[in-house]
């Protein structure tokens, strides 16, 4: 049973790899009112069960689109493709004035998977600091809850198997990254990101493991006050 649970893992987590919405690609600091950014990026997976399943660098390589539009002197709002073809939003409300260097803002969202028909909610933070007009260094911290398709392997079941809990699966999301300013319309994002697993729904044939996100990313559009 531990290998199938293994494996049935393994393959959730490739299928996430392309359209994948795992790196988060944003500071603390909120979009201007009334106008919109673009964060085309690449985001890498590690994890221990990589070479037990054959995959490599190039495979675990995921794309990412996702933008964000000013709705409110300190509010903005995101939209992303999330386990392609599904969507995944986003909105932040930056606690502190838009000009100052510091930055802190809570975090609400939720997103829908096209694959195994996962949902997902999630909640957390920001927190950044810019450093003269080009560098801001950033910290994130979510909790994001999933509830995946139950997709029984294709072996019988042993009789001892649980049924689903309902509790779905959760993981403490940590993102540390930078953006650095290249132009007056674009900046370059580079972050990486670890998963804690926390709560798991037995009954649901998925399980999250310890994993390490790697990920590079362009935003155009405007990206200074």
């Amino acid at each position: 049973m531990k290998g199938r649970f293994l494996a049935a893992s393994a393959l959730f987590l490739a299928s996430l790899t392309s359209g994948c919405a795992f790196s988060s690609f944003q500071t603390a600091h909120t979009q201007a009112p009334a106008t919109v950014s673009g964060t085309p990026g690449l985001a890498q997976v590690f994890n221990r069960i990589d070479d037990k399943n054959g995959r490599s660098a190039l495979t675990n390589i995921g794309a990412q689109l996702g933008g964000r539009v000013g709705l409110a002197k300190q509010v903005d709002a995101g939209l992303a493709l999330y386990l392609f073809p599904g969507i995944k939003a986003d909105v932040k409300v930056n606690l502190l004035e838009r000009n100052q260097r510091l930055a802190l803002a809570p975090r609400l969202g939720g997103g829908i998977g096209g694959q195994r028909r996962v949902r997902m909610l999630e909640a957390g933070g920001i927190a950044s600091y810019r450093f003269g007009d080009r560098f801001e260094p950033y910290f994130g911290l979510t909790f994001a809850n999933h509830w995946i398709e139950a997709k029984p392997p294709d072996e019988p079941l042993p009789a001892n198997v649980v049924g689903r809990s309902g509790t779905g699966d959760g993981l403490l999301q940590l993102n540390v990254g930078v953006e650095l300013r290249l132009s007056e319309h674009v900046a370059l994002l580079g972050e990486y990101g670890h998963w804690f697993p926390l709560n798991n729904d037995p009954g649901d044939f998925y399980g999250f493991i310890p994993t390490n996100v790697a990920g590079l990313a362009l935003r155009f559009g405007r990206v200074r006050p």
